[in-house]
């Protein structure tokens, strides 16, 4: 119920797990190329800085799928460790992410890379006000041998993934 104090260590749980559903739709977002679900991870006035390319927050999302739709045949981010730290209405946040990703020309990209995020709390949701990209350990590996070598057909990279249909209300 809003305006019911709760007990503060539920409060943090609760706060921990609606800051790792942001992050998750993120990861979500970018896989399928569904530039909502990564804008809705951020505040519009939001920066996201990867190495000194700047995304800004109220069109993070559409730039985002833009440059992977344009260099990747398909990406997939998994996040592992994560740590939180919660002070009222503003969250540090630190998240591992390892990613294999199929370039267009058919190289794989193996990327190990920290979200160094800061959080805030605004109407009840956690979004991310600032990112920082930090890109840990990345190879290029050369195409598989054999010219038939395609993603495979089942995933797709748009909302007629089979997971939307799972997530329909």
């Amino acid at each position: 119920m809003p305006g019911v104090p709760r007990d503060p260590a539920l409060q943090e749980l609760l706060d921990k797990q609606a800051i790792r559903e942001a992050t998750m739709r993120y990861a979500r977002g970018v896989d399928r190329l569904d530039a909502e679900l990564v804008s809705s991870a951020y505040h519009p006035d939001a920066r996201d800085d990867r190495g000194g390319h700047i995304y800004v927050g109220a069109t993070v999302g559409p730039e985002m799928v833009k440059s992977l739709a344009a260099s990747m045949q398909s990406t997939s981010h998994q996040l592992t460790t994560q740590s939180i730290d919660v002070h009222g209405d503003n969250a540090a946040c630190e998240t591992y992410s390892t990613g294999r990703h199929i370039l267009k020309d058919g190289r794989g990209l193996h990327t190990l890379v920290r979200y160094i995020d800061r959080f805030e709390r605004r109407a009840d949701a956690w979004k991310i006000i600032h990112r920082l990209v930090i890109v840990d350990a990345a190879d290029i590996l050369p195409p598989p041998e054999g010219a038939d070598f395609n993603v495979p057909a089942l995933g797709r990279r748009d909302k007629s993934d089979p997971s939307y249909a799972v997530f329909q209300r």
